[in-house]
């Protein structure tokens, strides 16, 4: 992945979802652990996004770390710098690809966004949709 082509504010997103999950003992970084991330960031957008659409973002805070506290933990020297698992991957991807669709040099968090809310296996897509965050919202914000 060539996070060069990340903004700053996704970059630092980033290493904060880093964090988070060292601070959970997670050896995985999901989607989950970015999009808590992102939500806490300060000036940040996905919570701006949020409050447009009617959304409190820290209903949607509160249950992402909740879905977070029920993945596995790693104790001992296992913790340290997790790995981005696959899901967290085809967020990526398919950010990558919104932003090429919207002629966007650089992935922001309203790629990233646009992303999860698509991504169907995991609690942070599911839990958007069931707010009735969808794409089309997301662009009417």
């Amino acid at each position: 992945m060539r996070f060069d082509k990340f903004t700053l504010k996704v970059q630092e997103a980033l290493q904060e979802a880093q964090a988070l999950a060292n601070n959970y003992g997670h050896q995985a970084l999901e989607v989950e652990h970015l999009l808590a991330a992102l939500l806490v960031q300060p000036e940040g957008i996905t919570g701006e996004i949020l409050k447009k659409m009617g959304v409190d973002p820290q209903d949607v805070e509160n249950e992402i770390r909740k879905s977070l506290g029920t993945l596995p933990k790693v104790e001992g020297s296992g913790t340290g710098q997790a790995y981005i698992t696959p899901r967290l991957n085809k967020v990526f991807d398919n950010a990558l690809v919104e932003a090429a669709r919207l002629k966007d040099e650089y992935v922001s968090a309203e790629h990233i966004l646009l992303a999860i809310v698509e991504e169907k296996e995991g609690a942070a897509g599911k839990f958007l949709r069931g707010k009735g965050i969808t794409k089309d919202n997301i662009f009417k914000a």
